[in-house]
């Protein structure tokens, strides 16, 4: 046994995989596990897997063990002895995470809990904050949030020596483990990429964008009048990943872009200073965080929720802006009332076919019966 896979014959570890596979409701001998930070574009890769390829892949969404816990009830092991053990039960195991530029991904991770946690507010309140108290309070913060790679810091993986930024993404395969690394500045090539590594097409979807939020309001002014501090912009060209991820070019490109919207340099807090901070406002937090209708597919294979995908997954694929989610309450309401307006014209159609004694209308009829029936087989 390759000994990689030597932690399968511990004794306390084992029965926490196996339930933790069962807790995960896996079922396919096709794993697709997005694992990465939060704010980095991965809910759309995950709600496009889940439109286009459910049928094929068990689709796995998880940022850290802490999510793990909360939304799977899975203690005692880590994120990859599961993603190691489903290789070897003999699955076909995909990893994938995704690369955002530093600052966009900074304002994306304040913004994601500026209610909860850094104002203690509900987000409709702080939608109504001073612009000027929100940006001071930002820059104070800006060099200790959105921080570190899953990619580089957690998979455990050879890592080449560079990005491929011809092909613009990176696929190492390590103990038979295909690992994807994408750039969320390429998402206009996912669609191409995917349908390429899982020989199947591929859409790409978008959902659950902050500018749809309660917070809509500050987060666009935000970003219309928000202006980086020379500093920390500075400071940001030493920042390891981005010398990985963007090339030079790219890289000499995104510094100017934002030193045209730079400003005066700044003060903020220390580490020493950001730990006090961190303490207090974690004291001071008293609301629920945890998001409901993170996905524009929440993954339930029911029949009327994959009745639903197929809809929504024809729509995306003909360029119809698509809106709708696959919530499993709203498609099984979707569904019920579809299979009632379907029994109806049928019912009709009997109620016509009693009335008349016509031939020809009865030959109709069977037609228009026939054709009933095949679209009721639809749903």
């Amino acid at each position: 046994m390759n000994a990689i896979f030597d932690f399968v014959n511990d004794n306390i570890k084992l029965p926490l995989l196996i339930k933790a596979n069962e807790n995960l409701k896996l079922k396919h001998n096709k794993i697709v596990f997005v694992y990465s930070a939060p704010k980095v574009g991965s809910t759309s890769i995950v709600s496009s897997l889940r439109l286009f390829a459910l049928n094929m892949y068990d689709i796995i969404h998880i940022h850290d063990e802490d999510m793990l816990r909360v939304l799977g009830n899975i203690n005692g092991i880590t994120i990859n002895e599961i993603i190691l053990y489903n290789k070897y039960l003999g699955k076909e195991v995909f990893v994938i995470d995704i690369y955002r530029s530093p600052v966009e991904r900074k304002i994306s991770t304040f913004f994601e809990k500026i209610g909860s946690y850094h104002f203690n507010n509900y987000d409709n309140v702080v939608n109504k904050y001073n612009i000027t108290r929100v940006i001071n309070r930002f820059n104070k913060i800006f060099p200790h949030i959105g921080l570190g790679d899953h990619f580089i810091d957690k998979y455990n993986i050879t890592v080449p020596q560079q990005f491929d930024y011809l092909h613009k993404y990176l696929l190492v395969v390590e103990n038979g483990i295909s690992y994807i690394k994408l750039r969320l500045k390429d998402a206009h090539n996912w669609g191409q990429i995917l349908t390429n590594i899982f020989k199947t097409r591929i859409c790409i979807v978008k959902d659950y964008e902050s500018a749809n939020k309660p917070i809509k309001d500050l987060y666009n002014m935000f970003k219309s009048v928000y202006k980086i501090p020379k500093n920390l912009l500075d400071d940001l060209m030493n920042c390891k990943y981005l010398n990985y991820f963007y090339s030079p070019e790219e890289k000499k490109q995104y510094y100017n872009e934002w030193l045209t919207k730079s400003n005066e340099p700044i003060e903020s807090y220390t580490n020493e200073q950001y730990i006090v901070y961190n303490e207090i406002t974690m004291e001071n937090s008293h609301l629920d965080c945890v998001q409901l209708e993170h996905y524009m597919d929440e993954g339930c294979s029911c029949k009327a929720c994959n009745v639903k995908r197929r809809n929504v997954s024809l729509k995306i694929m003909n360029g119809v802006l698509v809106t709708d989610k696959i919530i499993h309450d709203e498609a099984n309401k979707e569904y019920a009332t579809q299979k009632a307006v379907q029994l109806i014209k049928v019912n009709k159609m009997i109620q016509d076919r009693n009335k008349t004694k016509n031939n020809t209308k009865g030959k109709d009829f069977h037609k228009e019966m026939v054709n009933i029936v095949k679209r009721k087989q639809m749903y």
